[in-house]
């Protein structure tokens, strides 16, 4: 089966995500913080990470640094400002989109499947 981590301080968003990913036969681990969910890439590997930009202790973008020292899992940031695109460019992290809130169910049903499939493709 394939596992998602979802990084997000917001109960209602990880619980919200666990159903949509849940709902396309994939498993689902959650970390309310960014220092959590390091600790568990050092436990378990992922075929996908969604991961929230504004957390406390550790936002996204420095998580983001780290996480590409121990994984190359790929990335999706969770975020509700349409402007981070560019920031994350000029920090040189690789992501492989963004999912802007609020986000319609469907489309990011669509889009976490799409890329899981393209991960394990290559």
């Amino acid at each position: 089966m394939k596992k998602v981590l979802v990084i997000d301080d917001e109960l209602s968003i990880r619980l919200l995500l666990r159903e949509i990913i849940e709902d396309i036969d994939m498993e689902v681990f959650e970390a309310e913080t960014a220092i959590v969910g390091l600790q568990m890439l050092k436990e378990e590997t992922f075929d996908l990470i969604i991961m929230d930009i504004q957390m406390p202790q550790m936002n996204g973008l420095d998580a983001m640094r780290k996480l590409r020292e121990v994984t190359g899992t790929p990335v999706f940031i969770l975020t509700a400002f349409s402007h981070l695109e560019g920031v994350v460019e000029n920090l040189e992290v690789e992501i492989q989109g963004f999912i802007e809130k609020p986000f319609d169910i469907d489309e990011l049903a669509e889009k976490i499947k799409k890329q899981v499939e393209d991960n394990n493709n290559k």
